[in-house]
């Protein structure tokens, strides 16, 4: 499962979590347990308003839930 953080670009001063006058990142953590050896980390977009970066985590989190349920569905299926 994925984990979606916003973070200040590089080089940006690290101001309260909201401020449009500054740009932000997005990035992906991987948080499966086959991976906690790893620090694996990905940046997904950059330069982003803190809107659009809100929006954008959002829409990923919707996918990564819907994806969730159904495994949860068809390992509940295998089971029966």
């Amino acid at each position: 499962m994925y984990r979606y953080t916003i973070q200040p670009m590089p080089g940006q001063k690290d101001k309260p979590e909201g401020d449009e006058s500054i740009r932000y990142q997005v990035t992906r953590h991987n948080t499966d347990v086959s991976t906690k050896h790893k620090n694996v980390k990905d940046v997904i977009r950059t330069g982003l308003g803190y809107d659009e970066a809100v929006a954008l985590i959002k829409g990923f989190n919707d996918k990564e839930q819907d994806t969730q349920k159904r495994r949860d569905e068809k390992r509940q299926g295998d089971h029966a």
